[in-house]
């Protein structure tokens, strides 16, 4: 009796997606998490962010053949199908991470990027958190005890 092979995700881009890709920072997804990375690969930041408030945090299914699924038009769905391939089981389904988990992403860099240009209250105020957030999100490096017990 013949083991059944696995099949692999080919890497190469379809032919039919491989000129449709949106524009994504590489900043921004070399910070993201490896699904998350793949939803803002195929949709671009802002559709991304649009989609994962409807469809962030479930189990979704990704068809391989509908024109029109998952409120996506047919070439999002092949770019959606691509990227997302190695992160599938075998009955085609991901679980989508929540929109927070980019918000957050992306705030905490802009955070960073500006704290040297105003001060902590100020962080605190526009970004509607506290100071002591404000001064976790800036410290570069992890200097905290551990336990030593």
């Amino acid at each position: 009796m013949a083991v059944p092979r696995r099949r692999t995700p080919s890497q190469a881009v379809p032919e039919a997606i491989a000129h449709k890709w949106p524009y994504a920072d590489e900043e921004l997804l070399k910070s993201l998490p490896p699904i998350l990375r793949a939803v803002v690969k195929a949709l671009g930041f802002g559709r991304a962010q649009d989609w994962l408030h409807i469809y962030g945090g479930i189990n979704i299914t990704v068809p391989k053949y509908r024109q029109q699924a998952l409120d996506l038009g047919a070439d999002e769905l092949a770019r959606l199908r691509h990227t997302l391939a190695p992160h599938m089981d075998a009955t085609g389904r991901v679980t989508m991470p929540k929109a927070d988990k980019l918000f957050i992403r992306v705030r905490d860099a802009q955070i960073r990027k500006d704290r040297h240009g105003a001060s902590i209250s100020a962080l605190a105020r526009r970004n509607q958190l506290s100071s002591r957030q404000i001064i976790n999100i800036c410290r570069e490096t992890d200097d905290r005890q551990y336990d030593l017990f």
